[in-house]
């Protein structure tokens, strides 16, 4: 049965408390670098991030008219390849329904990408019990958040600063730095040392291999700055193509200490209407593990994966995921489809084990309302797999698993979920933005069949089942915005302490300094 009293909570939340150090990796030499050069940089940053929905619901609608064309479907999402796109574009032949989302996007990059145009901000959100199920577009965790951001931008440089005082927080983890990096402008691509957000995937609700439901980890990064497409026979027909890889290091209390978490994505667009992603993450090294450029080159081509004899289990490489997500863009019906399949295993050289995503989107615009309306299923149970549960997210050598700091770095459901979800996103004729999402489903669903299945999860252990209804409101002001949001789930689904409460209720202010 569930876990429903309150003091039985803390108990659990203590606890967690307690098996997690006190703080991550800090990385004060880049902190102290970015602080002494904020006098040379402009404030703004090379890339849209994670947590503002309105912007990524007015580039997808733009998308969907051909009017962006380059990939925009792994975040954070480089501002370069947009603006070029929006620049040369006729913006006067542009149909009524656009025009608003085109002057949105044009308006915000073109300030967030100038120099000399330096500002800070100060973010206050208060809620009464910290954010369990994590969304695109979600910003903070803990039940109240104080956080000082500085960012900003030149020719060869970039950086963001943000600095994060929580009160009672789950992980214990009073002081963070979140989102933080400094960066390097090289030619055609970016690199950068810090913990910024990702998102791997066309859908809203949930990505099954990178999404913001965990902490972002600290650790290096290359991303590709514009998309121009290949200039070589055969490469030339992939159209604007976009790439990043990063490593990092999983420095919470695990099984395997100080493993590193690894990535890469290839995403090109072939046609107009259709975007490709190629997405691989993978666990490697850490204590006790092989941390050798021969391993990590055994990573990379998969050839010692999936050791099936003891004997070669020391020296296996890694736990890795891998696997393809496809948006089609209809616009006959102003509208995209979209799906995701992530390989656990590999076989032939392909991911096998696959869990999958779909979804579909429509662009909507009404005299109230201009916005975008979802609907996505996800099933985080292996079904091409010989026993379809307990192994998504899961290790027989990195037994914490594909998670970090308590969650997952994929699925908010964690494995083992069916969920189906419904939302809305878009702005009203006020220019306040809203939001709207509705998901159910089963989670941890072999356990809810099955009283005695054993499964590290980290939403129930003993399964749970979902219905959730979560609605946001922003209205922005001239000084910075003001945001309101709940959510309400008819059942505590969640024994580890972050849900305390059906309802979850939470305000926030954001004050620009200029």
């Amino acid at each position: 049965m569930l876990i429903t009293g309150r003091s039985s909570r803390s108990r659990i939340k203590l606890k967690s408390q307690q098996r997690r150090p006190k703080s991550r990796l800090h990385c004060w030499a880049w902190v102290l670098f970015a602080l002494s050069i904020t006098t040379q940089l402009a404030s703004a940053e090379p890339w849209l991030d994670t947590r503002d929905t309105g912007l990524r619901m007015d580039i997808e609608r733009l998308s969907n008219a051909g009017i962006i064309k380059v990939p925009i479907n792994t975040w954070p999402l480089m501002w370069s390849g947009i603006l070029n796109d929006l620049e040369a574009s006729d913006s006067k032949a542009l149909p009524e329904k656009l025009k608003n989302s085109f002057a949105r996007v044009i308006s915000a990059g073109t300030k967030v990408t100038r120099i000399n145009n330096p500002q800070q901000s100060l973010r206050l959100s208060a809620a009464n019990q910290s954010q369990l199920i994590r969304h695109f577009g979600d910003k903070a965790r803990e039940e109240t958040e104080l956080t000082l951001r500085r960012n900003g931008i030149s020719q060869h440089f970039a950086y963001n600063l943000e600095i994060t005082k929580t009160q009672n927080p789950w992980d214990g983890e009073q002081t963070h730095y979140d989102n933080s990096y400094f960066g390097v402008v090289l030619g055609n691509w970016i690199g950068l040392i810090g913990s910024v957000e990702k998102w791997w995937g066309p859908s809203w609700n949930s990505s099954l291999i990178l999404t913001n439901n965990a902490r972002p980890t600290t650790g290096l990064t290359l991303q590709r700055n514009y998309s121009q497409p290949f200039e070589l026979p055969v490469l030339e027909w992939l159209g604007p193509w976009t790439t990043s890889m990063f490593i990092s290091e999983l420095d919470d209390e695990r099984f395997i200490n100080n493993a590193k978490l690894v990535g890469m994505n290839v995403g090109f667009r072939p046609t107009q209407s259709l975007e490709i992603n190629l997405r691989r993450t993978a666990q490697w090294g850490g204590e006790g593990r092989p941390q050798s450029f021969k391993s990590f080159l055994e990573l990379l081509t998969g050839v010692a994966d999936n050791c099936g004899d003891a004997s070669c289990k020391p020296d296996e490489p890694g736990n890795q995921l891998g696997g393809i997500d496809i948006r089609w863009d209809l616009p006959w019906l102003d509208a995209s489809a979209y799906g995701q399949t992530i390989g656990e295993d590999e076989a032939g050289g392909l991911p096998s084990r696959r869990t999958s995503q779909i979804g579909m989107q429509f662009h909507l615009s009404r005299q109230w309302f201009e916005g975008t309306v979802f609907v996505e299923y996800d099933d985080t149970s292996l079904q091409s797999a010989p026993n379809p549960y307990n192994t998504l997210y899961s290790h027989s050598i990195y037994k914490t698993g594909y998670r970090y700091q308590g969650r997952v770095i994929g699925a908010t459901w964690d494995n083992d979920s069916t969920v189906t979800s419904l939302g809305a996103i878009g702005y009203l004729t006020n220019g306040d933005k809203v939001e709207a999402r509705y998901s159910y489903g089963e989670i941890n669903k072999d356990n809810l069949q099955d009283g005695t299945a054993v499964a590290r999860h980290s939403v129930n252990r003993e399964g749970a089942k979902l219905n959730t209804l979560a609605a946001k409101w922003q209205r922005p002001y001239s000084w910075g915005e003001l945001e309101i949001e709940g959510r309400y789930t008819d059942q505590i689904i969640d024994e580890f302490g972050r849900q305390q409460e059906k309802l979850r209720v939470a305000a926030s202010i954001n004050y620009y300094f200029y």
